[in-house]
């Protein structure tokens, strides 16, 4: 049997009520450690599918799957999976670069790119924007004099991130057009995209978003200053104009009912003479 201790302190361990404990440590016992990502994935389903969440009605029964111990567990995970933490210090890289003086991480989850970025910018103010924040993952933060977490965005920030968030959401345009409103002049946007039903959490109505997310924010005014990994930045040239977006959503929800049996590499070029 694997002992939690040996892969959570007991400090943390403590922090856990006993249920989530026992969640654990069947977790653990079943795949001898850490689950492999697809394995992963496929208990995150399973969570999913236990609360019968609806894709199409975030209700409380969504809010239970988020509040779940399995992203405890996918926390955990990330902070030991190699390729995982190589795509954080990129983005920390990134970040330091930009010498920022208040950076917002939204849905920034366990919290671990925030770590990340607060340990290697000692100057800059981070916070996690994250409604459902671990015990564990606070305790983590706490650690740290220029992170917090935070319910809602408050002020404005020279940098926003949000990495494998929108994909989670019912609009992600909109959340982009209204978290935006809280960069400052020049201030800049990492989003990080997977519109793709890798998970069921991964809302359906989002993947046609998959060719067309970026020509949609090029249409709501925003310009493409880098790629940052999996990972693009922009920056708001002008004031924002959702409603030009809007119509390039309605053209990728169309685009995508007739292409989206078809392999991406042939649905693409399509996608982009249509659009």
């Amino acid at each position: 049997m694997i002992k939690l201790s040996n892969l959570i302190e007991i400090d943390e361990l403590n922090l856990l009520k006993s249920s989530e404990e026992l969640w654990l440590q069947n977790i653990f016992n079943k795949y001898n450690g850490f689950p492999t990502l697809e394995n992963l994935w496929s208990i995150m389903d399973e969570i999913w599918d236990e609360f019968n969440c609806d894709p199409k009605n975030l209700d409380s029964r969504v809010d239970n799957f988020y509040s779940h111990p399995v992203w405890l567990l996918n926390g955990l995970f990330i902070e030991q999976h190699k390729e995982s933490i190589l795509h954080r210090e990129i983005f920390t890289k990134w970040v330091n670069k930009q010498n920022p003086k208040r950076v917002a991480d939204y849905g920034g989850g366990f919290g671990s790119l925030a770590r990340m970025i607060a340990k290697s910018c000692p100057q800059t103010d981070v916070e996690i924007i994250e409604p459902h924040p671990q015990q564990i993952a606070i305790k983590r933060v706490n650690n740290f004099k220029n992170l917090t977490y935070q319910k809602k965005l408050e002020g404005k920030y020279d940098i926003l991130i949000a990495t494998d968030v929108l994909e989670h959401v019912l609009d992600p345009l909109g959340l982009v057009a209204k978290t935006s409103l809280s960069l400052r002049d020049n201030g800049l946007y990492l989003i990080a995209n997977c519109f793709e039903p890798v998970i069921k959490c991964h809302l359906p109505q989002t993947y046609h978003l998959y060719h067309t997310f970026d020509k949609a924010l090029k249409d709501m005014n925003f310009m493409i200053v880098e790629k940052v990994i999996y990972g693009t930045v922009f920056k708001l040239k002008k004031k924002l104009n959702l409603d030009k977006a809007r119509k390039i959503e309605k053209k990728s929800k169309k685009i995508w009912s007739l292409t989206k049996n078809l392999n991406r590499h042939i649905a693409g070029p399509i996608t982009k003479l249509l659009i």
